[in-house]
């Protein structure tokens, strides 16, 4: 199946805060895909 997200080692830094640490995430066409944490995991960040 084709791929519709992919990342690869995805980090994102706010001042001294890592919202997001080494991300590799691949989501296939008609996949169905969630994200489950505590608020403040990165969940948003990450999409």
């Amino acid at each position: 199946m084709t791929e519709i997200i992919n990342t690869t080692n995805l980090t994102k830094i706010y001042g001294k805060t890592h919202a997001v640490d080494n991300v590799n995430l691949s989501v296939k066409q008609g996949e169905i895909f969630g994200f489950i944490g505590l608020n403040g995991a990165g969940k948003t960040t990450l999409l």
